[in-house]
């Protein structure tokens, strides 16, 4: 629950209510969110960081709202945890490792933790 205090609940909240857009989101933090609709179904988002050192969070625009939003989550745990030790994408062909269980369990939580408080 620890990456619920890096994120500002009211801004996470509106996401969720779609009242504001991913990239508004994201653009706060300093992170470029992009909505693609060529991915593949069993891909829903990834993170990678550019050569500039920007960060970059593409998702699924074929998928549901609230499955983006999940994997929205999913993919910041990465950025705030996973990025600065790996530095290279992550999320691409490696659903069984450690790191994406825990970014799986992180975003439930956070989820579970924003509907509540709706």
């Amino acid at each position: 629950m620890s990456s619920i205090n890096l994120l500002d609940t009211s801004l996470m909240k509106a996401l969720l209510d779609e009242i504001i857009p991913f990239h508004e989101v994201m653009n706060a933090f300093g992170i470029k969110t992009h909505i693609v609709f060529n991915l593949p179904a069993s891909v829903l988002g990834f993170t990678y960081v550019s050569r500039r050192g920007n960060y970059h969070l593409l998702l699924n625009g074929n998928v549901s709202y609230m499955t983006q939003v999940k994997t929205f989550l999913h993919e910041i745990k990465h950025i705030l945890n996973d990025m600065p030790k790996c530095g290279y994408i992550i999320g691409i062909n490696m659903e069984h490792l450690e790191l994406e269980d825990e970014a799986d369990e992180i975003s439930e939580e956070i989820l579970e933790y924003l509907t509540k408080a709706k």
